[in-house]
């Protein structure tokens, strides 16, 4: 069975109101984080992912997971339905050894729409941002 592996960032984390989109065709890899700094993260009530062109990104953390196609499928069809574009992304787990970075398919706006945070559940520390959904 040909497998993909996904990088989730809100509410398909564990926890969050989408993960039962994952099921039961989804393995959970660990907490992982994006290799690059050149990424933004808002809350939008969800959390809204964003490449950044200049010098002031952040590194993104989130959960990696190995998932079926049928599982990408149903993703992708409620992460696009939402505005959202898939994007190849280099991660790095954090109880995972050095070595290379794993690529992932994480989906994100192509730009921001807004720069503004409606809620606090974004936080910022050493250069990483992440997202705690408290629903």
């Amino acid at each position: 069975m040909d497998k993909s592996l996904l990088f989730v960032y809100g509410t398909l984390k564990k926890g969050g109101r989408l993960h039962n989109v994952l099921g039961n065709s989804s393995e959970f890899l660990g907490v992982f984080e994006t290799v690059e700094d050149k990424f933004d993260m808002f809350d939008y009530g969800c959390p809204v992912m964003v490449p950044v062109l200049d010098n002031n990104g952040f590194k993104i953390k989130g959960e990696l997971y190995s998932v079926t196609l049928g599982c990408m499928s149903r993703v992708t069809a409620i992460e696009c339905g939402a505005g959202y574009v898939p994007f190849i992304v280099d991660v790095n787990g954090n109880n995972y050894p050095e070595g290379e970075p794993s690529k992932a398919i994480a989906f994100m706006y192509p730009t921001p729409y807004a720069t503004v945070n409606v809620s606090d559940r974004v936080e910022k520390k050493n250069g990483v941002k992440v997202w705690n959904d408290v629903d």
